[in-house]
């Protein structure tokens, strides 16, 4: 005896087809969003040892944690603008991306870097390079560093007295340097703004001179840059 017809068969598969579907989809639903990388922003780095100070916004004050000689460092290679990544024993080694004689420590910043350590490399982004840190236990930069990239286009700054500045003001600020997209975060203790260029000491020295003009100033560290 046929227990189904050919539309039976039909209805039979498309019913068990939509029933995977379904639970394909609740299983997707179940699993958590991946956090999407927060930008921070250099504070010190240790000069000769592993330990690197972030100010990550939400935090009262900047965290610690370790570069190891497995952490990778990426970012756009500023000789032939393609993406780089290399470990932080590699930092010294000719950058793999383009072929060129330069190390990947100086694609990586856009200029020669005497010792070519990743703590020299480093502090010599201009201030307020956005940097985007993955640890190697989420939340927790105790654990250590796993993956540190550099960003260009996403900037952070600590500043002081331009808490009060309306988000027109804020856009004035940052107008001049190619700044889009401006405001305060922590109760105006960072400013943040993208850019569609890259961030240079140029533009970061003419932004200065622009919060200075609005009363306020860039808070930088009061010790040389070397975390404890």
């Amino acid at each position: 005896m046929r227990l189904f017809n050919k539309y039976g068969v039909r209805s039979l598969l498309i019913g068990v087809l939509t029933a995977v579907s379904l639970n394909q989809s609740i299983a997707l639903d179940a699993v958590p969003a991946a956090a999407p990388p927060i930008t921070t922003v250099l504070w010190t780095a240790q000069k000769d040892g592993p330990k690197l100070q972030l100010i990550i916004p939400g935090q009262k004050d900047p965290v610690t944690t370790l570069v190891s000689d497995s952490t990778i460092f990426g970012g756009i290679c500023l000789d032939c603008n393609l993406p780089m990544e290399f470990k932080t024993s590699q930092s010294g080694k000719s950058c793999a991306v383009c072929g060129c004689a330069a190390t990947n420590a100086a694609c990586l910043v856009g200029k020669s870097v005497k010792t070519n350590s990743w703590q020299a490399m480093l502090t010599m982004l201009p201030a307020g390079t956005g940097l985007l840190p993955t640890f190697n236990e989420v939340g927790k930069p105790e654990s250590g560093l796993k993956k540190l990239m550099v960003s260009l286009r996403s900037i952070l700054l600590p500043v002081s007295g331009i808490e009060n500045q309306t988000p027109e003001q804020l856009a004035a600020i940052v107008k001049p340097v190619g700044g889009a997209n401006a405001k305060l975060l922590d109760g105006g203790k960072l400013l943040t703004f993208t850019l569609k260029t890259d961030w240079t000491l140029e533009r970061a020295a003419k932004l200065n001179k622009a919060i200075e003009t609005a009363n306020g100033k860039i808070v930088v560290p009061d010790v040389p840059k070397a975390a404890p």
